[in-house]
């Protein structure tokens, strides 16, 4: 990696203004239109807007002196941790119908707690909307000016972070916050780009195969617990599981080799 500049450029509050109006339109746009009609593909998609703003937020607060934008950011937190119950029983039944799980007791349940969620979910519907609206105007008057050099050195310390990260993980939650912390730095690759840009090469397209596939590894991973329990306890399917991760495993650890050089060659070839 080459040495970062010194030159105080920096990115225009209404720059950073145009970014975070986008993602919050799309935000509201996904809210709302899970509100009209309960369908679940649009409260993930809500679920990851909020994700991908947070990780705006996070680099924000990393690159300047503002440490309030997280703070003001929780109302709108609470309200994707309110629908983690609905996501989570909704995932449930994608596995137990993937896997051809054959447990009406166990489905029946989980619909319960998609039924019942969405309709506390949809009630609150004007209270979120409203409390997301009063986020948005306070963050966007705290927007700082932030750095490029800074920009710069964000994305340098978290590479080098996570590639001592991956000397160390094993197979365990250790592993899934490597995944977070890439994906912070692929959402926010658009955005900091022209920070990173004769400074730091960033392989987006390597960063995000090699964070797909820890998903991979992560969502098997929680399949197998929920067919592990004692009231499913599918024994069949949990080895197919495991045997399908196995092959996963295997795939992160070819990616994960020399980390940091792969991160930051832009013409390097994927190995799978």
């Amino acid at each position: 990696m080459k040495p970062l500049s010194l030159l105080s450029t920096y990115m225009k509050k209404k720059e950073e203004a145009k970014y975070l109006d986008k993602d919050w339109t799309e935000m509201n746009t996904r809210l709302k239109a899970f509100l009209e009609t309960g369908d679940q593909e649009e409260l993930h998609k809500f679920r990851v807007q909020i994700k991908k703003l947070r990780a705006m937020l996070l680099l924000f607060e990393n690159t300047s002196n503002e440490n309030g934008l997280l703070k003001n950011f929780k109302p709108v937190r609470k309200i994707f941790k309110h629908a983690g119950n609905i996501r989570d029983a909704h995932t449930n039944l994608e596995l137990s119908e993937r896997y051809k799980l054959k447990n009406e007791r166990f489905e029946t349940s989980q619909q319960k707690i998609i039924e019942d969620g969405t309709n506390e979910f949809r009630s609150m519907g004007d209270e979120f909307i409203k409390d997301i609206k009063t986020a948005h105007k306070k963050l966007k008057k705290q927007l700082p000016k932030v750095v490029d050099s800074q920009i710069a050195a964000y994305y340098k310390n978290q590479l080098e972070q996570i590639a001592s990260n991956f000397t160390v993980s094993g197979f365990t939650e250790d592993m899934h916050t490597n995944r977070k912390l890439i994906k912070i730095l692929v959402y926010n690759h658009k955005l900091a780009g022209h920070a990173l840009d004769g400074k730091i090469p960033f392989n987006v397209d390597y960063l995000d195969k090699l964070q797909e596939t820890i998903g991979k590894w992560h969502d098997n991973l929680l399949a197998e617990q929920l067919f592990s329990l004692p009231e499913l306890n599918d024994k069949p399917i949990v080895s197919k599981i495991k045997r399908v991760n196995s092959g996963v495993k295997r795939k992160i650890t070819t990616l994960s080799e020399d980390f940091l050089k792969k991160a930051t060659t832009i013409d390097n070839t994927i190995k799978t």
